[in-house]
Order: structure tokens, then C-alpha cells, then sequence
């Protein structure tokens, strides 16, 4: 096994001056760092993490807190995340926040020696958490801002276009203050000259759910309690095609009788039958957003925000409205 020892000889240095190369902890003249990463490359050098993790008191090793380890968004975001780690030299992990106790598991993950975490999901971004790992020098990322009020104004202007006047949502989270797409939602009434009915929206209930199952079953709720809904705007991606389930169950068509949209736009929007109107958010750019701050609260201890922009996509779930 080749040694530090082995890329000092080869490269012509000291073993002090490999370290500070690997471990970026002092000065190098570009010259030297160059004939020590040569070395590297050359002799195959894999640093001891470990033992570089005692000196630098970084292990490398971030993680994603998510909500569903079976919604393909996370694992676009996660790809995000990935692609920046590598280059810097950095391992992801995936974490499930396990349906409410969000607070164990990251209490958990404060002892096991990451450098950051990016929170993924709102049930885990409590202050008292996020404070705790701060305190524990562990970096935290919660805000990755999702800007959906501009691809929202464009759906809702787009289903009164069709003729929608009872455009239904399905929230699948606690209707709080940090629910955005709910807001957008209600804002967009407003705007377009809805007349707003809390009886159109089917809150989420715990463990608050986004599942296509869920969906089926909100659905279900609404069709029961609101059958002349003509529209219905869902959550994410899960929870519409789920949605779109029960309408079918219903003997009901997509979009002939309803029209639905989701939000996200994961690779399965694309593939139902029929291809979904959602919301694209760039999911990927989310996760190279969330790396990057990341790596920037490990390096320089400093915070910052970032904000992406959802997109209006129309497929073939939307249509005009049915005539009552």
C-alpha cells in the first residue's frame, strides 16, 4: 500500500509538506502542490480519512435529510449534491427523516461526525434542531427557496383560460405559514377573480404524506364531499398521479372531466397516461445550490441563501372545462 511517506520520496518533498496539500492547512507554492498531486496521481495515493479527518476535523461526508426515499425528486437533487461532492472530494448520504421523528434522527446525526446536512424536508427544519447541530459545528442548509409564484400565476391564468372556475388542491402537508404552493394557490383566486372555497382544499393530515397513495385518497375525499370539481392542483407529482387514479376509479376521465396538475416534474410525469401538467422545479440545480452552501459554511463559516424558479409545463392532463 503506497504511503505518505512513498509521495514525499517520489515527489521530493517533506511528509509535512504532502499533508498540507491533502489537507489544505498551510501555503504551497503552486509548484510544489503540483509535483504532489502528480505523485498522487501517479502512485494511486489514497489518504487515510480517518487519520486526515483528526488533523482537519472534517470527515468529507455530508448528508440530505429527505421525507420519501421512493419520490425520484429527492434523487434528482441528490444527483445535484453528487456532482459537486465528487469534484471536491466529498461523500453523500441519503436519510430518511422516518414520519415524525425527524428530531431523533437528527439528533442522531449530530454524533456521527458529518460536516453538513441539507435539510430536505420541512418536517426535519425545526429551529431547536438546526441550532443544536450549529452548535455542534456541523454546517446546515434550509433554505434552498423555491420561487413558485410566477409558474403558479401561469397555471392558474392558464385553467381559467380553460374555463375552470372550481379549481380544487390537494396539500398533502399542514396548511402552515411555510406551505408556499398553498399561498400561490390561494393568491392566484385573487387574482384571477376566483372565488376562493376552503371545501376545495383537501389538507394533509400526520404523518403528512405525499404519497400516491395519499393522493388516491384525497381524491377520493373530494370527489365524495365536491364532485363538480373540474380542476385539481396537487402537491408534487406523487400525489397528482395518484389523484388521477381515483378520478379513473371514479369512472371519471383526465382531463375530460377533470384536469390535474402536480408539482416537481419527476421523470415519471412524463410517462403516465395521460402525460402530466405539473410544475418543473430544477431539481438538480438544487442540489449543486445545496453543496455549494454547504462547502461554503465548512470553509468560510459563512451563510447564505439560494433560490430556484419553478416552471409551468403543460402535458395532456389539462383540458378545457366540463359543462356542468
Amino acid at each position: 500500500m503506497t504511503t505518505r511517506k512513498d509521495v514525499a520520496r517520489s515527489a521530493g518533498v517533506s511528509e509535512a509538506t504532502v499533508s498540507h496539500v491533502i489537507n489544505n492547512t498551510k501555503y504551497v507554492s503552486p509548484e510544489l502542490e503540483k509535483k504532489v498531486r502528480d505523485a498522487i496521481s501517479a502512485l494511486d495515493y489514497r489518504p487515510n480519512i480517518v487519520a486526515r479527518s483528526l488533523v482537519t476535523k472534517t470527515t468529507n461526508h455530508v448528508a440530505i435529510l429527505v421525507s420519501d426515499l421512493k419520490n425520484p425528486y429527492y434523487a434528482e437533487i441528490m444527483e445535484g449534491m453528487q456532482e459537486v461532492a465528487a469534484r471536491e472530494g466529498y461523500l453523500v448520504s441519503l436519510i430518511r427523516d422516518g414520519h415524525g421523528d425527524s428530531d431523533e434522527a437528527l439528533n442522531d446525526l449530530a454524533y456521527r461526525y458529518i460536516d453538513g446536512i441539507f435539510i430536505a424536508t420541512s418536517r426535519g427544519n425545526t429551529p431547536a434542531i438546526t441550532r443544536k447541530l450549529t452548535e455542534l459545528g456541523i454546517a446546515v442548509v434550509t433554505d434552498i427557496v423555491v420561487d413558485y409564484a410566477s409558474a403558479e400565476d401561469t397555471m392558474m391564468n392558464y385553467l381559467t383560460q380553460l374555463g375552470h372556475r372550481r379549481i380544487a388542491f390537494i396539500s398533502g402537508l399542514e396548511i402552515a405559514p411555510g406551505h408556499d404552493r398553498y399561498y400561490c394557490y390561494v393568491r392566484g383566486h385573487e387574482k384571477f377573480g376566483l372565488s376562493f372555497n376552503e371545501k376545495l382544499v383537501v389538507p394533509g393530515k400526520p404523518p403528512y404524506l405525499t404519497t400516491i397513495d395519499s393522493g388516491y385518497e384525497a381524491m377520493k375525499r373530494l370527489l365524495e364531499t365536491e364532485p363538480s370539481v373540474t380542476a385539481v392542483f396537487a402537491v408534487n407529482d406523487l400525489t397528482a398521479i395518484g389523484a388521477m387514479r381515483a378520478i379513473r376509479d371514479a369512472g371519471l376521465k383526465v382531463p375530460e372531466d377533470i384536469s390535474v396538475v402536480g408539482c416537481d416534474d419527476i421523470f415519471l410525469a412524463d410517462s403516465v397516461d395521460p402525460p402530466l401538467t405539473t410544475l418543473r422545479v430544477p431539481k438538480k440545480e438544487m442540489g449543486r445550490k445545496a453543496m455549494y452552501q454547504l462547502l461554503h459554511q465548512i470553509r468560510e463559516r459563512k451563510h447564505e441563501q439560494s433560490t430556484v424558479r419553478a416552471e409551468f409545463i403543460v402535458r395532456s392532463s389539462t383540458g378545457s372545462a366540463r359543462h356542468s
